[in-house]
């Protein structure tokens, strides 16, 4: 008896199922985008170095200012900075605000950057999938290593916090309006021009583990990851498993590339969740599991989560060009100066 109404239970709840929404075509129209957008910056970027490396009384072509999107560690002194002394310095304004909007986001609806814009965790979700399409399946670390490993970028984070967070004002304020810092966009451009055959072995076997393994830069060793988990804890908003509508399948699980187990929990609390939908996208069942507010008062889907995001870089962008806090204030003689005896900068 108990089985018949067990049965009729799990048909009822079959009957509910909905149809795929396909989420996953619109994360990788935007990722791809991001990609793009990378690329042709990349490109303007490589245009802006060799002018400065042209003759003394050249042009200087424009530098592209969504470039400082790459160096999150001046841009997370700038925010220390800002905060403690009400000065937005314009160094790397386009950085600050792009890491600003960042950590705002993260708050309010969670890491969905690593999964989203980061054209890295781009990279790293390709290279899986590629790696699991050539061997059948992705490798799984053992427990006790995984966790081991999963330290290594709380490290990392704990050292940069530790060092920033207590640093004088004296000196944020030195590094900040230092040469160094000035021209780190570019230095940032020579070592991966010139890059050495360490730093290419280096590149060439986290990349083969990459393929081995999900996620397994964004998930051992990236400290920018590791911070936005962090404050992603913040989050009002959750993934969230109805009970009463689960059919508890485990898709949701199986299908978390982060290796939360989704269908065990009633809200996912994991600061290795990265809002990539995966799991709403797995889920058959209409309302068995959503991105939501408390007691699920209001839900975002994917499209508009993509949307938000989207929406709030680009939006913040032109507003700092609107308020003339976008563009860098040094210089082009002192790009140039600087890019002239580039060996010889060093971190103050």
């Amino acid at each position: 008896m108990c089985d018949k109404k067990q049965n009729d239970g799990q048909l009822q709840k079959a009957e509910r199922a909905k149809p795929a929404e396909c989420v996953w075509w619109f994360r990788q129209v935007i990722q791809v985008g991001f990609v793009a957008f990378s690329i042709l910056l990349g490109l303007q970027f490589h245009s802006f170095v060799l002018s400065l490396a042209g003759r003394a009384d050249g042009p200087i072509k424009q530098r592209p200012s969504a470039v400082e999107a790459y160096l999150p560690i001046s841009s997370l002194m700038s925010l220390v900075y800002l905060i403690r002394t009400s000065v937005a310095n314009r160094v790397h304004p386009a950085g600050l605000i792009i890491f600003t909007v960042t950590v705002v986001l993260t708050v309010l609806i969670r890491r969905g950057f690593c999964s989203w814009v980061c054209p890295i965790g781009t990279a790293e979700e390709w290279a899986y999938k590629i790696g699991r399409r050539l061997l059948g399946r992705n490798l799984k670390m053992p427990k006790w290593l995984d966790f081991a490993l999963r330290s290594l970028k709380y490290g990392l984070l704990g050292f940069f916090l530790y060092h920033i967070l207590l640093m004088p004002i004296v000196a944020l304020r030195e590094f900040i309006y230092s040469p160094y810092n000035r021209i780190a966009d570019v230095k940032m451009y020579m070592f991966f021009r010139y890059i050495s055959v360490t730093a290419l072995t280096v590149i060439i076997v986290l990349a083969f583990l990459s393929l081995l393994f999900k996620n397994f830069l964004c998930r051992y060793l990236c400290p920018y990851g590791a911070l936005l988990g962090l404050l992603s804890a913040l989050s009002p908003v959750a993934i969230r498993r109805n009970v009463d509508k689960c059919t508890d399948c485990g898709m949701c699980g199986r299908a978390c590339p982060n290796q939360i187990p989704v269908d065990k929990k009633k809200t996912v609390h994991s600061v290795e969740c990265t809002a990539c939908f995966d799991c709403i996208e797995a889920c058959r069942v209409h309302g068995a599991i959503s991105m939501c507010l408390p007691k699920e008062t209001i839900r975002i889907s994917a499209f508009a989560y993509g949307i938000i995001t989207v929406a709030m870089f680009f939006f913040s962008a032109q507003v700092g060009q609107t308020l003339n806090y976008w563009q860098s204030d040094t210089s082009d003689w002192m790009y140039k100066s600087l890019y002239s005896r580039i060996t010889e900068v060093r971190h103050p």
